[in-house]
């Protein structure tokens, strides 16, 4: 039974330091990506036009 649970808190303890790792590092990436994006320029977006649009017969 000591075995099972020394097992069983070894592997919750690395699992909350990889679960505190991957935040960290997303709160990182989260960081620099926001500088990153003001630098950009905008892009115009073009509304589509289906309900006009022609199909051509396929040959």
């Amino acid at each position: 039974m000591m075995t099972f649970l020394t097992l069983v808190f070894i592997l919750i303890f690395i699992n909350i330091t990889m679960i505190l790792t991957s935040l960290y590092n997303t709160n990182k990436s989260k960081s620099t990506s926001n500088k990153s994006l003001g630098d950009s320029s905008v892009s115009k977006i073009y509304p589509l036009d289906i309900s006009t649009s022609d199909y051509k017969k396929a040959v």
